[in-house]
């Protein structure tokens, strides 16, 4: 497998703006250092998230002069941004005395231990460089007050923050974390279009009326129509927009997602993560002012009962607040928050496993709530069936869905569903039901040749450890402790499916290729990823009461924490909503 996409891992790398290949250079003036080094250039080889990180620090007589971290399997805008935030401080202030980035933690772990191995080579005090204060930004000295304050640095958040300075408007964001791209960059960077010009250049025949009424007819009538209208009437301007900034998507291929018979799946070029470095780096020219460790966990009303701001914790764990003319809540959704699980889930649901983007606790979602907001299809249990079981990762569940990938039962080795269906049909009327402790995902190295985006995935879940790779079905069956001739069957009927010797037993009606040796195996379990229901919004994508009024005309919600999209989820559907919502929203504010 290595061999097949290896290639592909360095042309990504390449192109990523944020890798962690480079060094983190000493600032011009290194502080006073009271601990001496042997100078010199010293490696240490840890394990991270992705599979080794190879560290060189080089040190003076008197100071941390420069990190550098080598090409490495990390995911991209997390777990580099970790080695990249880590590097900096620990030059900047001559200490060990980091904490670990929060959603990145195995990367982090990589990175200080490794710094700390080389520093115990050039003979420093270790304890003493643990003990040295590491500087946080709180911003005290910077204004708290904007036109705009957008809360949360996810796709969404980007997307509005970027569209409003662009046009003119002056916009704090607000994210909790040290680094931006919340749940998108996760993913594996499919949006969800329909009437685009890269459909008609393939010969798709598609348009905004038929997308918008599939969208709502594969929801059963329960997608928001003005929501799913947005979305439908401005895949194009987000695509052209998207491009201005240098943010490509693949040309040479749309991919079917989940119930379309017309392929509407436009998976960005050449990951999700590039896209969203780019993203990041646009909205920083645009003037965009980030405030990162900035948690906001409040809203704030004037005398009138009006939004006036929003309230938190900084860096320091001080209480900040910042004030705005409008307001927007983008600080995604609520599956990091097992209470919350269970209150609108069900018992049945407490302790299930979180994939998504760490902090994602519906602090803000209740805030909302408490000035009188709305909620909508809160107990959609979207519940995912591709967790990794050791490390809590979301697995792409394009593998399965759409690259002749299959899923089969820890306790029989069989088949159970049809795997294109959405993802709470497969996880959580079908797998929840079974109960088996954790599944089996099978697929070949077919599955690379899919798109680059897929390609990726599978490379970096074999350098993480997660597959497993077999020569034959014997001996798959005895290291998943399955009957061979049952899993023998149950590849059999699949690939005659493919051959159209058969229908598929469960309805299924895509595969992609046959399955052949080798064969490449990840253990999955249910697990939560992004969650489908939030505040209810209006037209103008105001939060409203249950009545339809707005809680405060400047109280605005995008992406995830928005309710009456995402319900009856359809893959690449998230991306795509707080893509093109966090645009309309940011031009929309910005010409108040």
């Amino acid at each position: 497998m290595k061999k097949l996409v290896s290639f592909i891992l360095v042309s990504l790398l390449a192109a990523a703006c944020v890798t962690g290949c480079s060094s983190a250079p000493a600032p011009s003036a290194a502080p006073e250092s009271n601990t001496a080094y042997k100078a010199g250039t010293y490696t240490s080889t840890q394990t991270g998230m992705g599979g080794p990180i190879e560290v060189k620090t080089t040190f003076s007589d008197a100071a941390i002069e420069s990190i550098e971290v080598g090409d490495n399997n990390e995911t991209l805008m997390v777990g580099t941004e970790a080695i990249r935030i880590l590097s900096e401080k620990i030059v900047a202030n001559q200490s060990l005395g980091v904490d670990t980035v929060s959603g990145a933690t195995y990367s982090s772990l990589a990175l200080i231990n490794g710094v700390k191995d080389c520093a115990q080579q050039a003979s420093a005090d270790i304890e003493a460089l643990q003990a040295v204060k590491v500087e946080e930004e709180t911003y005290a000295d910077q204004t708290h007050e904007a036109e705009i304050l957008i809360v949360g640095g996810g796709l969404s958040g980007i997307t509005a923050a970027l569209s409003a300075a662009q046009n003119g408007a002056q916009v704090i964001l607000l994210e909790q974390k040290e680094y931006l791209g919340g749940n998108s960059v996760l993913s594996t960077g499919d949006f969800l279009l329909g009437g685009t010009s890269l459909q008609a250049a393939q010969g798709i025949e598609d348009n905004a009326d038929d997308f918008y009424q599939w969208q709502i007819d594969d929801s059963e009538g329960k997608k928001d129509p003005n929501q799913c209208r947005m979305i439908a009437d401005n895949g194009q301007t987000l695509i052209d927009w998207f491009e201005s900034m240098g943010v490509h998507y693949n040309t040479a291929k749309i991919d079917k997602t989940d119930g379309s018979e017309v392929a509407r799946g436009h998976a960005v070029s050449p990951n999700i993560a590039t896209a969203v470095s780019t993203l990041i780096g646009a909205m920083e020219k645009a003037g965009v002012d980030i405030r990162y460790q900035t948690r906001i966990d409040t809203l704030l009303v004037d005398d009138n009962g009006r939004v006036k701001g929003v309230s938190g914790t900084d860096a320091e764990g001080n209480r900040v607040e910042y004030t705005g003319e409008n307001i927007v809540l983008a600080s995604g959704g609520w599956g990091d928050n097992n209470e919350m699980i269970v209150k609108y889930w069900g018992e049945d649901y407490d302790g299930l496993v979180y994939g998504g983007s760490k902090g994602m606790d519906g602090a803000m979602l209740n805030a909302a709530l408490e000035l009188g907001a709305g909620l909508i299809d809160m107990d959609d249990k979207h519940v995912d069936a591709t967790l990794e079981v050791n490390k809590h990762i979301t697995v792409t569940t394009n593998i399965v869905r759409n690259c002749g990938g299959i899923l089969i039962r820890q306790s029989t080795g069989q088949r159970f569903c049809d795997e294109q269906a959405s993802h709470s049909e497969v996880a959580s009327k079908v797998m929840h039901e079974l109960g088996d402790p954790y599944y089996y995902e099978i697929f070949d190295s077919h599955a690379v040749d899919y798109n680059e985006s897929v390609a990726y995935k599978i490379n970096s879940y074999e350098n993480m450890g997660l597959m497993e790779e077999y020569d034959s079905i014997e001996a798959m069956a005895k290291a998943l402790e399955v009957d061979e001739a049952v899993l023998k069957e149950t590849i059999d009927k699949v690939n005659a499916t493919v051959r159209g010797e058969t229908e598929d037993e469960f309805g299924r009606e895509r595969f992609f290729q046959e399955l052949e040796a080798p064969y490449y195996v990840m253990k999955v379990a249910n697990g939560v990823a992004c969650t489908t229901g939030g505040l209810r919004v209006n037209d103008l994508l105001q939060v409203v009461k249950e009545d339809g009024t707005p809680v405060s005309d400047n109280l605005y919600a995008i992406g995830e924490i928005a309710g009456g999209y995402l319900v009856k989820y359809i893959g690449g559907s998230s991306l795509s909503h707080s893509a093109i919502g966090g645009m309309v929203l940011g031009k929309q504010l910005a010409a108040q």
